[in-house]
């Protein structure tokens, strides 16, 4: 039975996979990417951009979002609208998965590429990569499970696929290398995209925002699924909080994947009238005095800004259970695997409860003793996150397994 999922189109995929002789590029640089989530989409945009300025002669293409679309890739296939809707924790995912695995050998086949960078959690599994290493093509992984602290993984059979990673964490960089898989640091993509031009003052005169009050910043997750679950119970928190606190305003930052009607719908029943939706997401964290976040990169973002904050996530059980890689023990949030300790509040799945995330929040906007512990705690993840430059070490070293070179080349230079 052929599935109707949201976003798939495969006559079109089939038709960018089996491009003519004369539009493919000929010799080396040609970069296979496969990414499976919205981060991955935005930081497989990233790399992309700066192959591309690196190396003009490379041809991009794979599996993406629109990020990595507007970037350069030529798409075959795009994952935003099944992500967004957590198709892939369904069965019909799954049906959708071996129908995308194999459209993409199909592609690997016809085009032969000069690597293939896997970005993310591995949505796929491992058999794209096998297929890969099976015909010999080399296999880059980036923004591993490792970078998130995840080490249940199938360590002989990771290692038997991947020729090498390069680690946007020394967390990350510490568990390959323990684990004997072939490693090098490059440093988290964010420390380059993360925008830490605005100072509070600033971010809240942008957004009309009274400079003496105190800010609470939500970014309740990139999927849907998450953001259903998770808003109402932060909401009902924060309205708690604001009982005593009349002056404390909320902004919820939206990601891209999310439709403004579905949040419009949430904030219907709630009681707060302190509530604005924003979509400028390092604009709300800059004036932001806390935040509550996903567990995923929002947290390590707020990290990044100097923002104290506590993370929640709550999704369906079915879909809980499904994400196998999600390692409870000792912590799931982002920053609290890097620094190998739990230094952001969690709150998870029947743990979600609104009075205690109202004292934890409470505490972070206005207990100066709770938000400077954080605080120092935070200023470790610049040694464990590198330098700037991340993304561009990350494509010097992919161009160089792609033999891309050159006068414009990443090896030259």
């Amino acid at each position: 039975m052929v599935m109707d999922v949201p976003g798939e189109n495969f006559s079109s995929a089939a038709g960018s996979a089996a491009a003519s002789p004369g539009e493919r590029v000929q010799g080396a640089g040609r970069i296979l990417i496969i990414g499976g989530d919205n981060t991955s989409d935005r930081f497989g945009a990233a790399l992309t951009a700066k192959i591309y300025e690196l190396c003009p002669q490379a041809a991009v293409y794979g599996v993406g979002g629109p990020l990595m679309e507007e970037a350069g890739v030529r798409l075959l296939f795009d994952i935003s609208e099944i992500v967004s809707l957590g198709a892939f924790q369904s069965v019909k995912g799954s049906a959708v998965l071996k129908r995308l695995i194999a459209r993409v050998v199909e592609a690997m086949d016809q085009e032969e590429p000069s690597v293939v960078l896997q970005i993310g959690l591995p949505v796929f599994g491992l058999k794209l990569l096998e297929i890969a290493r099976s015909r010999g093509i080399p296999v880059l992984y980036y923004y591993t499970p490792f970078s998130r602290g995840l080490s249940s993984a199938n360590m002989r059979k990771f290692s038997s696929v991947v020729n090498k990673v390069l680690a946007i964490s020394r967390t990350e960089a510490a568990l390959c290398r323990e684990a004997g898989v072939d490693v090098e640091f490059v440093g988290h993509p964010l420390v380059d995209l993360a925008d830490r031009s605005l100072s509070p003052q600033q971010a809240r005169e942008r957004l009309g925002i009274d400079p003496a009050g105190k800010v609470a910043a939500v970014l309740p997750g990139a999927r849907e699924v998450e953001v259903k679950n998770v808003l109402p119970p932060v909401l009902k928190a924060l309205c708690q909080v604001t009982q005593d606190h009349s002056e404390l305003q909320v902004l919820i930052s939206l990601a891209p994947t999310i439709r403004t009607g579905v949040v419009e719908e949430i904030l219907e029943g709630a009681p707060c009238s302190n509530v604005r939706l924003e979509r400028d997401t390092y604009c709300v964290l800059s004036a932001a005095d806390a935040a509550i976040t996903s567990i995923g990169t929002a947290s390590l973002e707020a990290s990044l800004l100097g923002v104290p904050s506590l993370a929640v996530y709550r999704v369906p059980h079915s879909t809980y259970f499904a994400e196998k890689v999600l390692d409870r023990k000792p912590s799931m949030t982002i920053t609290n695997k890097i620094l190998r300790k739990n230094v952001i509040p969690e709150f998870i799945q029947g743990f979600v409860n609104h009075q205690k995330i109202a004292e934890a929040i409470a505490e972070l906007l206005y207990d100066q003793k709770v938000r400077q512990g954080m605080l120092e705690a935070l200023a470790q993840l610049d040694k464990e996150l590198g330098e700037p430059g991340a993304v561009e070490r990350a494509v010097r070293v992919v161009l160089a397994m792609a033999g891309c070179g050159g006068e414009h080349g990443a090896i030259s230079g």
